[in-house]
């Protein structure tokens, strides 16, 4: 026990660091479908589904490191968002893509993901009533129903025959020649690749996946080719510089004062450090009597009720009185010691075996006190002027219950024979 106690809080104090390290270590996102994001607006939950399905799902941080030469066939980009594309920058991204198997593009409904990738193409916000495919694609199957959509797109000027609008606000919505949906699909036309663009990002969180046929549809559209790379625009995407470190703007006149306020300290440390010497004892600067501390330590055991601490700390005290009144060495074992004090003071040797070695009850004040005059009684009778003590060992008998060394043959009297 004594050895749990005393490593227990650091072991424990090792777990908590390790977990803490643990969580720091793990890679979370508070953006909205990051597949990072274990959230409610996060898509960790189809990114890992995806991964599961046997799709490598692979994460870049901004358009600016998107590698052309290594997407080709058999891979589809994700884009969650166009905010960080310029007019031009959007343009020449999607030229850069035209190997794609396709690009996947999220509306945000702020209208301006048509003209980011240079396609004639309008949004707006979305009644969020539940609705069908109603269109003829891969990816969504008559009956699908997506929940939770929130931007309606119309193709504008595009070439009708290479435009397809899916999941439209209602039935037979689009047979009047519009081209309305939460998605549009635009095969690809040479300068482009195969581009999807969708206003059903809400469908694809880790709250709403479930929900409908989110999950089916999102599963047959990301998950149409073997490579998933999934973008997480960044600021950076816009072309502006970094941002410079603290030090870039801080004023220049600070750099000389940080240098003499340093050398400053580096002098007082040094200066300081000369005037301490070598480590001397010195004396208490008051000197506390042994009663005091007697007192107090009793005190402390009565308010925590340990009559047994206190019990034993009693015995001890009697038991290393007792051993060198009696002749023999303080290095004298308990059960020894017994023996001699039971020969001495005529004392049943169950008596003083209580009174010096058994424990007292936890609690039991009024046994502790009763055990206190006992042994206090039993030391000053052994104390007593005309008692009978012997000097040395020899004088008592052994443990294996052979005479007295004063009764052998050829062996001195003891002293208790001395001195009658």
């Amino acid at each position: 026990m004594r050895v749990l106690r005393r490593w227990a809080p650091w072991v424990l104090l090792v777990l908590v660091v390790a977990v803490v390290a643990a969580l720091l270590s793990t890679p979370r996102s508070g953006e909205p479908l990051s597949p990072a994001n274990n959230g409610p607006d996060g898509a960790q939950a189809l990114a890992e589904v995806l991964r599961q399905e046997g799709v490598d799902v692979e994460i870049v941080a901004g358009t600016a490191r998107l590698d052309p030469s290594s997407l080709g066939p058999g891979t589809t980009v994700l884009l969650p968002h166009t905010r960080y594309l310029g007019p031009e920058a959007g343009p020449d991204l999607v030229a850069r893509l035209a190997d794609l198997d396709q690009l996947v593009v999220l509306a945000d409904g702020t209208g301006g993901t048509g003209a980011s990738l240079g396609l004639d193409v309008e949004e707006s916000w979305g009644a969020g009533i539940p609705v069908v495919a109603d269109c003829s694609v891969g990816f969504a199957r008559e009956g699908d129903q997506l929940v939770g959509w929130d931007v309606l797109l119309s193709a504008g000027s595009q070439d009708r025959p290479a435009t397809t609008a899916c999941f439209p606000p209602g039935a037979g919505h689009n047979l009047g020649g519009a081209r309305e949906g939460a998605v549009l699909v635009l095969e690809e036309d040479g300068s482009r690749p195969r581009t999807v663009l969708a206003g059903i990002g809400p469908t694809w969180t880790n709250a709403r996946i479930t929900e409908g046929a989110n999950a089916a549809v999102a599963l047959r559209l990301l998950g149409g080719s073997e490579r998933l790379v999934w973008v997480q625009p960044q600021p950076s995407d816009l072309g502006l510089e970094a941002t410079g470190s603290l030090w870039d703007v801080l004023p220049r006149s600070l750099t000389p004062a940080l240098w003499v306020l340093g050398g400053g300290v580096l002098a007082l440390a040094l200066w300081r450090g000369r005037r301490l010497g070598a480590v001397v004892t010195e004396p208490l600067p008051a000197v506390v009597r042994s009663t005091e501390t007697t007192m107090s330590r009793a005190r402390l055991y009565h308010q925590a009720h340990d009559s047994r601490h206190a019990a034993r700390a009693v015995q001890a005290g009697a038991r290393r009185r007792l051993a060198p009144h009696l002749g023999l060495p303080t290095t004298t074992g308990a059960d020894r010691l017994v023996e001699v004090v039971s020969t001495v003071s005529g004392r049943p040797l169950d008596q003083v075996r209580h009174l010096l070695l058994e424990p007292v009850a936890a609690g039991d004040d009024a046994g502790l006190l009763a055990l206190v005059r006992e042994v206090h009684a039993l030391e000053d009778q052994l104390r007593r002027p005309g008692r009978p003590v012997a000097t040395h060992p020899t004088d008592y008998p052994d443990p294996g219950g052979s005479a007295p060394a004063a009764q052998r043959p050829g062996t001195s009297t003891s002293t208790a024979e001395r001195t009658r």
